[in-house]
């Protein structure tokens, strides 16, 4: 399937719209700790900065903002909020004007590894799974991969690159690795403020 086609699960056209960051395949994430802040720099292949990630260490749980860059502007694509006090890790993604895209949440415990999977209305829509803290996990839909966090264009720690396969929004994509890449690396190493979850 192409990313072309409009299936459930794939962001529509007029979403995209003219959007280089919602429309770019292969991106590479750069991330950086800013103070009290979490930031992300998007680019795609060629180096040019498309997006950012912004999060703020002082709101707990974390929040993010993702938004797309260019050269005369930045306009927000999506936001993403933590609930506080759940049983599991648990993050929300809402588009620019408020509607819920999914749930991201994580399993509680499992024997082999661990996984995340993204809830629409209730249902399970994408499952996430692979060696997280090593940003190679990938991320699939009724069984089939639809995008994939690696290390293969990059050799800096803090970097990673995201290459969406199927037919998927990019924007669950792009807010389910920075969710991951929050609570696996920045949470973990106790560079955040977000201690408060309990698993």
């Amino acid at each position: 399937m192409s990313r072309g086609t409009v299936a459930q699960n794939a962001v529509p056209e007029a979403v995209t719209g003219g959007s280089t960051l919602l429309k770019t395949n292969n991106i590479v994430m750069k991330k950086k700790i800013l103070s009290l802040r979490e930031h992300y720099d998007i680019e795609d292949l060629n180096g040019r900065k498309i997006g950012e990630g912004d999060g703020n260490f002082v709101q707990v749980p974390a929040k993010f903002i993702v938004s797309e860059v260019t050269d005369s502007s930045k306009s927000e694509v999506m936001h993403i909020d933590g609930k506080v006090l759940s049983l599991r890790h648990q993050f929300t993604l809402y588009d620019s004007n408020g509607n819920q895209l999914g749930e991201l949440k994580k399993k509680i415990a499992k024997l082999i590894g661990q996984e995340y999977w993204l809830e629409q209305n209730g249902t399970e829509l994408m499952r996430i799974y692979g060696k997280f803290t090593q940003h190679d996990y990938q991320m699939t839909v009724n069984g089939q991969q639809v995008a994939q966090v690696h290390r293969k264009w990059v050799s800096v720690r803090d970097q990673f690159g995201v290459s969406i396969t199927g037919d998927v929004d990019p924007r669950i994509v792009i807010g389910s690795a920075i969710v991951i890449e929050h609570l696996e690396i920045t949470q973990e190493h106790g560079r955040g403020f977000g201690m408060g979850w309990s698993q």
